[in-house]
């Protein structure tokens, strides 16, 4: 089954690599100065603000995964007075909201300097970049050829006997033929020597972004054909493979050993047959839990879900966030009747028959 590390999802530029022009009217109102359409410095101006809106999320995930645990995000430990329960639950109350508007303030910020359809490619992309998952341009990237590498004449001598410049659209006929024949090299002494030439003519940077380029946009286009198991969220996702979702009763047991629960058992054969018995009556109570929800899932569709998921973890996208429930469910329901059919026969066998 592809991780969510494996994904790779492809948006009109990447950060990393290419960015849009900004608008006009940013420069005319000073939002921006004229030397920022540069390449060099429209990378720094992208870098920074997607650190920004990144360690955003970051946080924003600390506080909830800490809200969850019921802990203090930084502390890590449970509050053990009123006083600090309640200032806790302040916390919990006020920072996630916070820190939510300052990502939509970020954004709206990118939006009045690039548009409304390059800010919405940049939350996808940072969304994406915190989950784990790769971005990747729909066009290779098209960097600036180095001075050196013009006065060289390596791109052309006119008939006066002055050096060719390549624009834009002439770059991006250039590196065509070398994105293609990347995307069909392996590695080796043959790829190494051509990413060579790439960075004498436009810098190690640029060299660094086809290379990558050239690997993950196969990978894209190879995940739309892929197929993803029910324990997958593509395997329900539109963009995947728009499957229906199994109903609760058909779920399978995901085989399990007593191993993989990682748990030490007492040397005593009765202890350890109580143990057991109450690992089996905790694992019944949570599997009916998982059932439930499934169901309410089924049921209720993407209003099931918290704010949180819809808006925040998956971006207002109601259908990635409805099948990234119901997939971790299915791997709930899954794994927790493959333990509760182990802890049945183990909990069933004889006290003392159980080797250590």
């Amino acid at each position: 089954m592809p991780g969510i590390s494996g994904l790779v999802q492809v948006l009109p530029w990447d950060f990393r690599a290419t960015f849009p022009e900004p608008l006009e009217e940013a420069i005319e109102s000073g939002k921006l100065h004229e030397d920022d359409v540069e390449f060099e410095n429209l990378r720094a101006l992208h870098e920074e603000h997607a650190n920004h809106a990144l360690m955003l999320l970051s946080d924003l995930h600390a506080v909830m995964d800490a809200r969850r645990a019921g802990v203090d995000p930084r502390t890590g430990a449970k509050p053990r007075t009123p006083k600090q329960q309640e200032a806790l639950q302040k916390l919990f109350d006020q920072e996630p909201k916070r820190l939510e508007h300052a990502f939509e303030v970020l954004i709206d910020v990118y939006e009045e300097a690039f548009g409304a359809e390059a800010a919405d490619a940049f939350r996808k992309a940072i969304r994406a970049r915190h989950a784990g998952v790769e971005v990747v341009s729909e066009l290779p990237p098209t960097p600036t050829p180095l001075p050196t590498s013009v006065n060289q004449g390596v791109f052309g001598i006119e008939e006066d006997g002055a050096t060719v410049n390549p624009g834009l659209d002439e770059v991006r006929d250039i590196l065509e033929n070398v994105t293609d024949a990347l995307a069909e090299m392996p590695e080796g002494k043959e790829r190494s020597s051509l990413l060579a030439k790439c960075a004498e003519d436009f810098g190690s940077q640029a060299a660094k972004e086809l290379d990558r380029w050239s690997k993950f946009k196969p990978q894209a286009v190879d995940a739309a054909r892929t197929e993803y198991d029910p324990g997958h969220p593509w395997h329900y996702y539109h963009e995947g493979d728009g499957a229906e979702p199994l109903p609760v009763a058909a779920i399978p047991a995901r085989p399990t050993t007593l191993e993989q629960l990682g748990v030490k058992l007492p040397k005593t054969p009765a202890k350890r047959q109580a143990l057991f018995q109450k690992m089996l009556s905790d694992q019944k109570q949570q599997l009916s839990e998982d059932e439930k929800r499934y169901q309410d899932l089924m049921d209720t569709g993407p209003e099931a879900l918290s704010s949180y998921d819809r808006e925040i973890a998956h971006g207002g996208n109601d259908d990635l966030a409805w099948a990234s429930a119901v997939a971790l469910k299915y791997n709930h329901i899954s794994g927790g009747r493959g333990r509760l059919a182990m802890l049945g026969k183990v909990a069933r066998a004889p006290v003392g028959t159980l080797n250590d």
